[in-house]
């Protein structure tokens, strides 16, 4: 007993001693720190071998204070939701800190008190509002532990993802890496194969939606070791529809590098789908704008009034349209007879094509056609075959000069 309390009182006297020596050994004459305590035996140490810390049930009512930035204790008892575990008093948070690296393990969150076999960053990232978890099966959310997929963010406002990098020649990258078989024993993709896709999914208003939008990279035939075709298809849902047809995506990249609009296997560089009679379905739709002021070759332009392809170095025209309607009233024609009368079309030139007819039906027996008689002049030709004179009636007539 005397020993015991002789040990103790240098111990007490040691530590907290003005006069402090470099180094203390307890148990030892050489100390190989500040304050060394070995084993009783090493190999096989005894059940009181070890320091105890200062164990309390609860945290203090008070916190500390500066002074105590680092002091550490046990908390014997789970208690206001932190698990049992040695704790360190961090003063710049004003918050005891668990001592396992901040990981609570099978803790879900600090304000719950629930066990559930997750590991949570609580301390930090749950004081923060937001909790990080790694569950028994390996997946990994934040901002949720009741996760859908292996890797989920679940967080108000922005959830931007960045990588980023300070080597351009080894740029991020997003990688899809997909494979029959299995890992052990990888096998060559089949024809359609899904290699990887961004999915855009949204609230139905009751429920998360089926894929809405699609980004889709595809085995384009199946792949063999000097083989690996792919395409890449992009589909989106159509109005009064809930999710999109993966079947019929809107744009696809094929493996021959054709691109094709609203087909599948395009056999051109741009195969575009056919138009229907309804609006706004036109294979192609060219909005009016202003030319370039030096033609470059192979540009195809609209202003609005002319088509224009410049093949060279001279823009030209490649089809103009121009319309007319106007009324005329032709005089008596005698049997196989004729007669001429003119319809202004500003901008028609001789050389053009024209075609003409009535807004109405006319006269049997009466035929007609027309031709650019002049710059901006239009003859019309209505001839009788009939075996008698036709009076014309005064009627609309249209024409349309193409150049």
């Amino acid at each position: 007993m005397r020993k015991t309390t002789y040990v103790l009182s240098l111990f007490v006297l040691l530590i907290f001693s003005q006069a402090m020596i470099a180094q203390v050994g307890i148990g030892t004459t050489s100390p190989k720190s500040m304050l060394d305590i070995p084993a009783s035996n090493s190999t096989s140490p005894a059940s009181t071998d070890g320091i105890l810390i200062p164990r309390i049930n609860n945290f203090p009512a008070s916190n500390p204070g500066a002074d105590q930035d680092g002091m550490l204790v046990f908390l014997s008892t789970a208690s206001a939701g932190n698990p049992k575990g040695f704790y360190y008093w961090d003063n710049t948070l004003t918050d005891w800190i668990s001592y396992n690296d901040e990981w609570k393990d099978d803790f879900v969150a600090q304000s719950r008190g629930d066990y559930d076999g997750n590991l949570i960053y609580a301390n930090q990232a749950g004081a923060g509002g937001v909790d990080v978890v790694i569950l028994d099966s390996g997946q990994i959310g934040m901002g949720t532990s009741n996760l859908e997929e292996n890797l989920e963010l679940k967080i108000d406002g922005d959830n931007d993802i960045q990588v980023s990098s300070a080597s351009p020649p080894d740029a991020p990258q997003l990688v899809f890496y997909t494979t029959n078989g299995t890992f052990a024993s990888p096998d060559f993709m089949n024809d359609n194969d899904d290699i990887g896709y961004l999915t855009g999914k949204v609230w139905t208003g009751t429920g998360k939606s089926a894929d809405v939008a699609n980004i889709q990279m595809e085995a384009d035939g199946d792949h063999s070791s000097g083989s690996l075709p792919t395409k890449i298809e992009f589909a989106v849902t159509s109005p009064n529809d809930t999710s999109l047809d993966s079947g019929n995506p809107e744009m696809v990249i094929a493996s021959t590098g054709n691109v094709g609009i609203g087909l599948n296997d395009p056999s051109a560089v741009l195969e575009l789908k056919a138009g229907t009679s309804s609006s706004n379905s036109a294979p192609l739709k060219l909005t009016s704008g202003t030319n370039l002021s030096t033609p470059e070759a192979g540009a195809m332009e609209y202003d609005g009034t002319n088509l224009y392809f410049t093949p060279s170095t001279t823009r030209k025209i490649l089809m103009t349209g121009l319309v007319a309607t106007q009324t005329l009233n032709f005089p008596n024609i005698g049997s196989g007879n004729t007669s001429e009368l003119n319809v202004t079309v500003p901008g028609a030139v001789v050389g053009s094509a024209c075609s003409c007819a009535p807004n109405t039906s006319i006269e049997n027996g009466l035929q007609w056609s027309c031709y650019v008689s002049s710059t901006n002049s239009v003859r019309i030709r209505v001839s009788n075959v009939n075996a008698f004179a036709v009076n014309p009636a005064s009627r609309s007539w249209k024409v349309t000069v193409i150049d």
